[in-house]
């Protein structure tokens, strides 16, 4: 009850009905002022943090120290006394998360700073030299002719880039890149250099002679797509942009080598970091694992438990939620029994999270054994299919989502 003062008229404000008493019979609506002091408003506050607190610790006191006794109040209707399973679930996830992102993860920042001009213009010239080696390493004259024209347009790109720094233009960095793109759009009205136009045509005449390569060249031919020969993604997507309509790759294929050729340049600058990357952007999907494998865990239990009719897969499912939450604070408790450790060093607290990791083990099968009231050994065979079911979807759930990780680096 509110220690707000009670209105003199028995009249509900809310649905108009009459009111018996302080709260209204037909809508529940507490029957008090309406207009409140900022003094009541931050009364009003402290006693809902308050009620919210003692219940969640009144709740969390059974859940942990009673596996399985939530979860059969809840499905005899004794729910009042309790935290509801959804409120607890979303709160201790979101705390959880909460404190393993900010303390125990080290949020990794993966930050890709702008490029200056003259960084730009470094990678144009290196870009460039790889394609130089590139024309020497490939005998086909498609490829040959498309690596010449892509290295005209390098070469109009690095002039650009010389002529602005040479004036030291007081354009910024976005609009000598849109400048640098735009060259892109209007270079074919632009004449090749001598050199590298009787490359290509030389590179012509051969392919024109040539009969016997007629109908032979596969397209996407595995030769042209090796570490070795494409470098990185600049090159390869230069080359691509001017290869003959027949030879150019898919665009599923295209992103898919794209993909890889960033993977390789990344592992290959600093692998450590490389993989770092992956991990922290693989952390933040936790959340989504967890709650794609909460529905199947149920759904496994449901299995298990066929042949017991008077459990609905409902009561699968707050057990599962009721599981899960005993999980995530036991699993905080360890976090903070290890960072203690790591600052005293201290082999009690070693010991400590040992007994944690083995009663967060033992949780499953006693909150099983008390919930659905089956024998120990029937128990102890259901928990290892359970088990070996849960690591087995995790599993699949840790591939997919590391590679979308991946993907995404």
């Amino acid at each position: 009850m509110s220690h707000f003062k009670e209105r003199k008229e028995k009249i509900c404000l809310n649905c108009g009905a009459e009111v018996q008493g302080r709260y209204c019979g037909v809508c529940g609506q507490e029957n008090i002022e309406p207009q409140e002091s900022a003094w009541h408003l931050v009364t009003h506050f402290f006693n809902d943090i308050t009620h919210f607190d003692g219940k969640f610790f009144s709740t969390v006191k059974y859940l942990l120290l009673k596996p399985g006794f939530l979860t059969a109040e809840y499905v005899r209707g004794r729910r009042a006394r309790y935290l509801h399973p959804i409120r607890m679930y979303v709160f201790t996830s979101a705390f959880f998360f909460l404190i393993y992102f900010s303390f125990i993860s080290g949020r990794g920042t993966v930050t890709e700073s702008g490029k200056g001009l003259q960084e730009t213009l470094t990678n144009q010239q290196n870009e460039l030299q790889t394609l130089q080696g590139m024309l020497t390493a490939t005998d086909d004259t498609s490829v040959k002719t498309a690596i010449q024209k892509s290295m005209v347009k390098y070469e109009h790109r690095i002039r650009l880039l010389t002529d602005s720094l040479k004036k030291e233009s007081v354009q910024n960095e976005e609009n000598i890149r849109q400048a640098a793109d735009a060259a892109d759009s209007v270079i074919t009205i632009v004449p090749f250099a001598p050199s590298v136009r009787s490359k290509i045509d030389a590179a012509r005449k051969i392919s024109k002679s040539d009969s016997t390569s007629k109908g032979k060249v596969v397209i996407n031919d595995k030769e042209f797509f090796d570490f070795t020969f494409y470098k990185d993604e600049a090159t390869y997507k230069a080359v691509q942009d001017e290869l003959p309509a027949e030879r150019k790759d898919g665009r599923i294929e295209r992103a898919a080598k794209l993909k890889l050729l960033h993977w390789h340049n990344e592992e290959k600058k600093e692998s450590g970091k490389f993989f770092n990357t992956i991990m922290e952007k693989f952390k933040h999907f936790f959340p989504t694992m967890l709650f794609i494998s909460l529905p199947l865990f149920a759904f496994f239990l449901k299995l298990l438990y066929v042949r017991r009719k008077s459990f609905y897969y409902a009561g699968h499912g707050i057990f599962s939620i009721h599981a899960y939450c005993a999980v995530f604070i036991l699993l905080l408790l360890y976090y903070m029994l290890d960072g203690i450790q790591m600052q005293l060093h201290w082999w009690f607290f070693s010991l400590m999270k040992t007994i944690v990791v083995l009663y967060m083990i033992y949780y499953v099968y006693k909150a099983m054994r008390n919930f659905y009231g089956q024998g120990r050994l029937k128990t102890l065979l259901k928990y290892l299919l359970l088990s070996w079911m849960t690591f087995i979807v995790m599993t699949f759930l840790i591939v997919i989502f590391f590679i979308i990780s991946a993907y995404k680096v």
